[in-house]
C-alpha cells in the first residue's frame, strides 16, 4: 500500500506531456492498480531487441534510452524517456507474436510498473481516456521526429543541437545552480545519432553552443547554462549543414 501511494503521489508530478501525466486522477489510478512495480538498475534491459514479449512498462521514475542494434554492430540511440512514458507499447498494440524491434537501457536506477499485454489493451478498450492519451503521444512522438528531421534538413548542426537540447532540458532537465542539467549522459556519437549528423559534426556543434556560453559540457554530461540564450540560438535563421 505505501507503494501504491508513492506511485500516486510521484504520479502527480509527472510531465504533462507524458503518456501518464495526460491522465485525470482516475485515470491515473486505474492505470497504476493494473501492473507490478518493479525495479532496475542503472545500465540493465528492461527490453531487449528481438524478444517476442507483449510486457507494457510504465516509467515511474528514472530515465530510459530507446536503443536499436545495426547491422554492423552498432548500437544507435532513437530516443530518450523518462518518468511518466510507456515502454513497449508499440508490440502490444501491433498484436499478434511481434518481436520487439529495439531495445530499452536504464540511464539510473529505473522504477517501473510491468503490465501485461492483454491487461493494457483492455484497459485502452474499455477507458477511452487511455486510448485518447495513447493516440495523442503517439502523435507527439511523430512530431517531434518530423521536427528533427525538418532541423536536419534547414538547419546547420549549431542550431539543430540547440534546438534537441532545448527541448531535452525543458523535458527532462533539472534545475541547478550552474544551470539546466540535461540528466541523459549521452556520448557524442549518440548525440550525434539523435540529430542525425555526424559525430565529428556534432562535437562542432557543442564548440559552437560552449563559445556562446550556452552550455557548458564535461564528460557525458550537458548543462545548459543559458537557457533562453539557447532557445534564441536554435530559432535563428542558420545555413543548410553537412554531416
Amino acid at each position: 500500500m505505501h507503494y501504491y501511494a508513492d506511485q500516486v503521489a510521484i504520479a502527480e508530478s509527472v510531465d504533462h506531456r507524458s503518456f501518464l501525466g495526460m491522465l485525470d486522477p482516475a485515470d491515473r489510478e486505474f492505470l497504476l492498480a493494473l501492473g507490478e512495480p518493479r525495479t532496475f538498475r542503472a545500465g540493465a534491459r528492461p527490453i531487449v531487441q528481438g524478444d517476442h514479449s507483449d510486457t507494457v512498462f510504465l516509467v515511474i521514475s528514472g530515465l530510459v534510452k530507446v536503443t536499436v542494434d545495426t547491422p554492423d554492430g552498432r548500437e544507435v540511440v532513437l530516443s530518450l524517456l523518462g518518468p511518466g512514458d510507456l515502454l513497449g507499447e508499440f508490440e502490444v498494440i501491433e498484436g499478434g507474436a511481434s518481436v520487439r524491434t529495439a531495445g530499452n537501457v536504464a540511464v539510473e536506477k529505473l522504477g517501473c510498473l510491468v503490465i501485461a499485454g492483454e491487461r493494457f489493451m483492455t484497459a485502452l478498450v474499455s477507458r477511452p481516456a487511455l486510448a485518447l492519451a495513447m493516440m495523442r503521444v503517439l502523435v507527439g512522438r511523430l512530431s517531434a521526429a518530423d521536427r528533427r528531421r525538418e532541423a536536419s534538413a534547414s538547419m546547420d548542426v549549431g542550431r539543430s543541437l540547440a534546438s534537441y537540447l532545448v527541448e531535452l532540458a525543458d523535458r527532462y532537465g533539472i534545475a541547478r545552480k550552474s544551470g539546466i542539467d540535461v540528466s541523459f549522459p549521452l556520448t557524442q556519437e549518440e548525440l550525434a545519432g539523435l540529430i542525425s549528423c555526424s559525430r565529428d559534426s556534432a562535437v562542432r556543434g557543442l564548440g559552437t553552443l560552449r563559445t556562446r556560453g550556452l552550455i557548458r559540457t564535461m564528460r557525458r554530461r550537458i548543462v545548459v547554462t543559458d537557457f533562453d540564450g539557447l532557445r534564441l540560438f536554435a530559432s535563428g535563421p542558420g545555413r543548410a549543414r553537412s554531416l
